[in-house]
């Protein structure tokens, strides 16, 4: 059994006097009735999946015109009923009133495009169908007319909500023309600067940011520039702390100002300097409290003061021979000063013993790193102070103590504390023996380069001895 209603629509739609297209979104035909093949001489077979300009190649160009404006805006267009299309073919007559109709899916979405073509050359009452088209015409454009108005209002309702927005933010807003004048500002910006928004159209940019300042350069790469640390000027001459983004303003592909948005960070900054204060005392206190703990071991073992201290200017050498940076430094600069700490723990007898020193006594200064990690493990130092103490006695070969590490298990400012308090130590005078000298302490450390110790950190220490002179006091 056939659908009887397509039935109905296919005889109605290729016996119909009017010529009909359809067209999908794409502009490809997708129906064309005995109509046009009739006038045309092209069959439906022949232009279905054709683009549209493709088949009618000799229409005007105003046909296509409507039929695009049609598409882009989803309305109808109508062409005047003396519209010629005679160069279809022979057949054609030469006047034709043209409709361009939108199809939509069920969602509101334009899917294809009806186009009715409708034979009025011999119509006896064609100046009464010319004015019912005008008509018609004319109620197409009250209603183009009633949209722009809608659409004029809608323009107004917008810019009266931004000025509202730009009138309530905390952001100050200033908006400068190509000239460098400023054109706009908000009360935000009166309250920041102290100048009235009157006083401020019409003036420079230049007497409110400096000539260095980057915002001026948004004309000339075209970019969103952002500053977090400015000055802007006010109007008592005092210059404020200010955060801000500048970006441009384009129209017709041409930047014709730079809208700037800042913030006053007085109170950041003032919080800043606060707190920059307040950790400058941390630090001395800190200081204080290593050099207290520094002294607290020197003077349990009389015979190695200084020692720290001496160790302390080896490493520092050494780090700055090893080109490292200002952390490693500030690392090295506090671990050396402690890395005896442990010895507080040590009894005085056993530390100035000048006698050999037995096993069990032995074992005591070991345990000198070990005590000294405990000591200092709670404290909130900004590096690793108290494994660096720990790790100071560890060897390359995992021959050192306490825990046998080896290699990079070792922290490499422990290893640079590690050669310094060998040299120091051989070379300085101990209860149990006399100095042996600093050539002897760099032939230990050179004997034992990338075995027990560092080849950079014993390199470099041979360079501050050997190439640039220096001397233990």
């Amino acid at each position: 059994m056939f659908d009887i209603d397509n039935e109905i629509a296919r005889l109605i739609f290729d016996n119909s006097d009017l010529g009909i297209i359809y067209a999908d979104i794409s502009g490809k035909i997708l129906l064309w009735n005995t109509w046009m093949s009739h006038r045309t001489g092209l069959s439906s077979d022949a232009v279905k999946g054709i683009h549209i300009k493709d088949v009618l190649v000799n229409i005007p160009k105003a046909f296509f015109d409507a039929l695009d404006y049609a598409y882009k805006n989803c309305m109808p267009r109508v062409l005047s009923p003396v519209f010629h299309m005679s160069n279809l073919s022979n057949d054609v007559p030469a006047k034709q009133f043209i409709k361009i109709l939108p199809v939509l899916n069920a969602t509101g979405d334009i899917q294809g495009m009806l186009i009715i073509i409708e034979d009025i050359t011999s119509n006896i009452d064609y100046e009464e169908e010319i004015e019912k088209r005008s008509r018609h015409l004319r109620i197409l454009e009250e209603k183009a007319r009633q949209d722009e108005k809608d659409a004029l209002n809608w323009l107004k309702e917008q810019l009266d909500f931004n000025n509202a927005l730009s009138n309530n933010l905390g952001e100050g807003i200033i908006v400068f023309n190509r000239a460098g004048i400023i054109t706009s500002t908000n009360p935000a910006t009166e309250k920041v600067l102290g100048w009235r928004n009157t006083e401020l159209f019409g003036i420079h940019i230049k007497n409110i940011m400096s000539d260095s300042s980057k915002a001026l350069n948004v004309f000339k790469n075209g970019e969103v520039i952002k500053s977090y640390d400015d000055f802007f000027k006010r109007k008592d001459g005092s210059y404020i702390p200010v955060s801000y983004v500048a970006s441009p303003i384009i129209l017709n592909e041409k930047i014709k100002s730079v809208i700037i948005t800042f913030l006053d960070i007085s109170e950041k900054k003032a919080i800043e300097n606060r707190l920059k204060e307040e950790y400058k005392k941390t630090k001395k206190v800190l200081a204080d409290l290593v050099n207290t703990l520094s002294y607290t071991a020197e003077i349990r073992d009389p015979y190695t003061a200084g020692h720290q201290r001496r160790v302390t200017r080896i490493a520092l050498l050494i780090v700055e021979e090893m080109g490292l940076n200002k952390d490693v430094k500030d690392t090295v600069n506090i671990a050396g000063i402690l890395h005896d700490i442990g010895k507080i723990a040590i009894p005085a007898e056993i530390l100035s013993k000048p006698g050999k020193l037995n096993d069990y006594e032995l074992q005591l200064i070991k345990g000198h790193s070990r005590i000294g990690y405990e000591i200092l493990k709670d404290i909130e130092f900004e590096h690793p102070i108290s494994k660096i103490v720990l790790e100071h006695h560890e060897r390359l070969d995992g021959s050192g103590y306490p825990d046998g590490l080896r290699g990079d298990e070792i922290l490499l400012e422990a290893r640079i504390i590690g050669v310094a308090d060998v040299v120091e130590a051989m070379a300085s005078h101990r209860p149990y023996r006399p100095a042996l000298g600093i050539d002897a302490a760099l032939e230990e450390i050179e004997k034992n380069a990338g075995i027990l110790y560092e080849k950079a950190v014993v390199n470099a220490c041979f360079k501050i001895f050997r190439e640039k002179g220096f001397a233990l006091e």
